[in-house]
C-alpha cells in the first residue's frame, strides 16, 4: 500500500509538471529557437542586440560576439570581353558579420583591397592636343594586348536578395539567376536581367565615389526586373550624381567648333574625386563658362585656369596631376533609394564598411523584407576599381539567430 501512494504520488507530479510545459509552450508571446546548422563556408549569422553598433566605420565592441563569414571572390569570364583585364583576379579575405535588433539590420563588411579607388574618369589637360580629356573607366591596352594604363574608376560592393521569394531557383543560384553571361556580343556591356515579369532582385549597390563616402553616405538601393537586355534600376527617388561635364564653343573658333570640358571647378583644391553640389550651391565649385583654343578655362567669376602653366593639370606617370579636375558631383538618395546608411574607411589595405537598413521598409516593391527573420539566400560582389567587373560569390545564407 505505501509503495502504491509513493508510485501514484510521482505520478501525479509528472502530470503537473509536464501540463505546466505544455501550456508554457503554448502561449502567443513564446519564442521556440531550434538550433539550426551553421554552415561555416555560406552562413552569415545576424545576432539580435540590444546594443547596436554605431554606424562610423570604426569596429567597436558591438560586434564582438557576431561570428565572421569569411571566403574570398573571383572575377568570372563572361561573354563580350567586357571584363577584360580583370578576369581571375581575386579578393583573397573577405568577411561578413551581421546583428539586428526590433527595427534594423546591420552589416559589417571587410575586405583586402591594395588601393583606396576614389579617382573616377577625372579630367586631365592634353598638351600636344590642348584639350581636355577625362581618364577611361577601362583598361587600356595596345595593339598587342600588352595594359598601356590602368583604369580610373570606384570600389564598389554589391549584394543580391530575393524579393518576396520570387525568383525561381534563387537558393541554388542566388546572383547567377540575373547573370550577364550568354549575351550578343553587340550588347557591348555587362546586364542584369530576370526570366519572368513576376520576378524582381532587390540590389544593394554601395558605391564609394558616388555617395558611400561623402554626399548622404548610402548605399544606391537598386532593383533588377526581367527588361531585356538591362533589367537594374533605381528605386524610386533621386540619383546621386551627374557627370561634372558640358559642351562648350571654342571662343576663336569659326566656323563654330564644339568641345566636351569640365563642368565645375574648384581653382584652389588639390587631388579631391569629387565636387559636392553643396559646394555649387555655395558658390564654392565655379561654372565653367567659356574655353579657348590653347584649353584656357574661363570661369564664372571672370577668373581663368590656363592649364599650359606648369602640369599641375596634366597627367603624372600612372596616375593625374593634383589638379585634375573631378569626373563627377555628388548629393545624397532619396526616397527608397536611399533608405540604406553606411560609413566607410580605408585601412590602408582595405576596407571596412558598416551598413544598416530596416528590417522593413516601407517600400513593398523594390526591397526585401527581412521582419519574418526567414532564411535568406543572398550573392555578394567586390568591384575593385572597376565599373562593371566583378568578383563574386554566390549561395550565401543570412540566418538570424532568435
Amino acid at each position: 500500500m505505501k509503495n502504491f501512494r509513493t508510485t501514484y504520488g510521482w505520478v501525479v507530479v509528472i502530470f503537473v509538471i509536464t501540463g505546466i510545459y505544455i501550456i508554457s509552450c503554448t502561449k502567443d508571446d513564446q519564442v521556440l529557437d531550434t538550433a539550426q546548422p551553421v554552415n561555416s563556408l555560406t552562413d552569415l549569422v545576424s545576432i539580435k542586440t540590444s546594443s547596436p553598433p554605431a554606424i562610423d566605420g570604426v569596429i567597436d565592441a558591438s560586434w564582438e560576439n557576431s561570428p565572421k563569414l569569411q571566403f574570398n571572390t573571383k572575377v568570372p569570364e563572361v561573354t563580350g570581353d567586357i571584363f577584360r583585364g580583370y578576369v581571375d583576379n581575386i579578393i583573397p579575405s573577405v568577411s561578413l558579420r551581421s546583428v539586428y535588433d526590433n527595427d534594423n539590420i546591420y552589416f559589417l563588411a571587410e575586405w583586402v583591397d591594395p588601393t583606396e579607388s576614389l579617382a573616377r574618369q577625372p579630367w586631365y589637360f592634353e598638351p600636344s592636343t590642348k584639350k581636355w580629356a577625362q581618364e577611361s573607366a577601362n583598361f587600356t591596352f595596345s595593339a598587342s594586348g600588352a595594359v598601356t594604363r590602368a583604369p580610373f574608376y570606384e570600389d564598389k560592393i554589391a549584394l543580391l536578395w530575393n524579393i518576396n521569394n520570387s525568383v525561381s531557383g534563387w537558393n541554388n543560384g542566388t546572383c547567377y539567376k540575373s547573370c550577364h553571361t550568354g549575351l550578343p556580343l553587340t550588347d557591348g556591356a555587362s546586364r542584369h536581367f530576370t526570366n519572368f515579369p513576376t520576378e524582381k532582385i532587390d540590389m544593394w549597390h554601395w558605391k564609394s565615389v558616388r555617395g558611400g563616402v561623402n554626399g548622404g553616405f548610402q548605399f544606391d538601393d537598386q532593383y533588377q526586373d526581367n527588361t531585356y537586355p538591362n533589367g537594374r534600376k533605381g528605386d524610386p527617388g533621386n540619383d546621386v550624381y551627374a557627370n561634372n561635364s558640358q559642351s562648350l564653343v571654342i571662343m576663336e573658333s569659326s566656323p563654330p567648333v564644339s568641345l566636351t570640358v569640365p563642368k565645375y571647378v574648384i581653382p584652389e583644391k588639390n587631388n579631391y574625386g569629387w565636387i559636392l553640389t553643396s559646394e555649387v550651391t555655395a558658390g564654392t565649385a565655379k561654372l565653367v563658362t567659356a574655353v579657348s583654343a590653347a584649353g584656357v578655362l574661363t570661369l564664372s567669376d571672370g577668373t581663368k585656369i590656363d592649364p599650359n602653366i606648369g602640369t599641375d593639370y596634366q597627367r603624372s606617370g600612372a596616375k593625374v596631376g593634383p589638379k585634375a579636375i573631378p569626373g563627377i558631383t555628388v548629393n545624397s538618395y532619396t526616397e527608397s533609394r536611399g533608405n540604406i546608411t553606411c560609413k566607410a574607411s580605408f585601412t590602408g589595405s582595405g576596407w571596412i564598411l558598416e551598413f544598416k537598413r530596416a528590417l522593413k521598409t516601407t517600400d513593398n516593391v523594390y526591397d526585401i523584407d527581412f521582419s519574418t527573420l526567414a532564411d535568406q539566400y543572398f550573392g555578394f560582389a567586390i568591384f575593385e576599381n572597376a565599373q562593371i567587373a566583378h568578383s563574386i560569390k554566390a549561395n550565401l545564407i543570412l540566418k538570424f539567430k532568435k
